[in-house]
């Protein structure tokens, strides 16, 4: 058993009220502290305990205004929250970055290009490992921050932190199809949210989702977006003319990018001109590589760089062109052991001085979460209760066997007809 009260590592530590439990705000810069361990008994004493204080600004950010990432990192690994006020103003600031940016980025390498990450938060140190120090590496993150994994707040933290600490123009994210209302309230991330935060942080997080641009052209030759090609995109430019501040709609353009696949390699192009109904998806398209040899051309560009497909080696080389001798598309994918079951490697490429190089990395192990976040003892409710339900059976069995049910006809003290004979003396 846990004290219930952290460690006085945080001098004059201000009590605050949470949904879940009962958090300390940490304030005057201070450590946020842990929860203690009295008794020593722990089964996993190995396993460090989880802060029991929620970071504040002046902890956040150092007298220069940056801020203290190793600080930051360390007390989102134990599981650290953030106050209300510095998670809003984190999202705040991280939305007008996004803002400022065109819909299409037009960047120059060197850069690392991360896929899916799925708020696999334990997973991303080794994504700055195999890529480059976060703010001296120039990142570019082709969406799907959330969903799935029981992280993506730590995730959302540690990108819009980087993104507003360093330049800007180092840490570059794009859209993906989980950035929106729709897929966070049929997937994971609004109730991991609420449960963490609340809906005030949740709403700021779908305002600020709709301000990521939307694709990147990297050295003039890659176009990198989340998902794909789209029928209604001859020109870059179509890109550019869209109004990317809205929810990603059923159809369109904009939904053809965050939510369109190649076709395989191996499918024979049909009457359709290369472009099939995305069925497995349930929207946008599938394209052929026809579809994609004859964009790249007309658009001056080697190949399509893209995500939103689960890769067993991290990432995939799909067939090259004919005309260059390089893959039409190539899929990175970078959330390894894929939703803890997929035992997939992660993957991002790096381009630098014109070459593709692709860095794998495996899982990292992270704490255990019960689903939709349930306590033990919501979590345990049904198992007690069936445990309940077959001691009343058994008690209720037992009742039934009573032993007067077996016992033998024994006379009556009295004749039937309803004469009483005198007792005798």
């Amino acid at each position: 058993p846990m004290a219930d009260e952290p460690e006085n590592a945080c001098p004059n530590p201000v009590s605050r009220a949470r949904s879940r439990s009962r958090t300390l705000v940490c304030t005057n810069g201070g450590v946020p502290g842990h929860l203690k361990d009295p008794l020593g008994d722990r089964p996993c004493a190995d396993v460090p305990t989880p802060a029991a204080e929620m970071l504040s600004s002046d902890a956040f950010w150092n007298v220069t205004g940056a801020a203290r990432m190793n600080l930051i990192r360390t007390h989102l690994d134990a599981e650290g929250l953030l106050t209300q006020e510095l998670i809003l103003e984190l999202i705040a600031k991280a939305k007008e970055a996004f803002e400022a940016e065109p819909n299409v980025l037009r960047l120059k390498d060197p850069v690392s290009v991360v896929g899916d990450i799925h708020g696999q938060y334990f997973d991303v140190a080794a994504i700055f490992e195999a890529g480059g120090a976060v703010g001296e590496q120039q990142y570019l993150f082709l969406g799907d921050y959330v969903d799935r994994g029981s992280f993506a707040m730590e995730v959302l933290i540690t990108l819009f932190t980087a993104k507003i600490s360093f330049d800007p123009s180092k840490v570059r994210l794009l859209r993906g199809n989980h950035e929106s209302r729709q897929m966070t309230v049929f997937f994971n991330f609004r109730q991991e949210c609420e449960y963490k935060y609340d809906s005030t942080v949740y709403d700021a997080l779908m305002d600020c989702f709709n301000a990521l641009p939307l694709a990147a052209i990297i050295n003039g030759q890659f176009l990198a977006v989340h998902g794909g090609l789209s029928p209604s995109m001859q020109r870059l430019r179509d890109i550019d003319r869209m109004d990317r501040f809205v929810e990603p709609p059923e159809e369109g353009l904009m939904c053809d990018l965050l939510w369109s696949d190649p076709a395989p390699d191996n499918e024979q192009e049909d009457k359709s001109g290369g472009w099939s109904r995305n069925t497995a998806r349930g929207c946008a398209w599938r394209f052929s590589l026809g579809v994609a040899n004859t964009f790249l051309k007309e658009n001056s560009l080697l190949s399509v760089i893209r995500a939103h497909e689960a890769q067993l080696e991290g990432f995939k080389l799909h067939k090259k062109n004919p005309a260059t001798n390089f893959p039409s598309v190539i899929t990175v994918f970078s959330a390894p052991n894929y939703c803890d079951t997929y035992n997939n490697m992660g993957a991002l490429l790096q381009l630098e001085q014109g070459t593709l190089n692709v860095k794998q990395f495996n899982f990292a192990e992270h704490p255990y979460h019960l689903p939709d976040f349930m306590g033990v003892f919501e979590w345990s409710l049904p198992f007690v209760g069936e445990k309940v339900c077959e001691i009343l059976q058994a008690v209720l069995s037992a009742a039934g066997d009573s032993p007067a049910d077996d016992a033998e006809d024994l006379p009556l003290p009295f004749p039937l007809n309803g004469e009483l004979s005198a007792p005798s003396s």
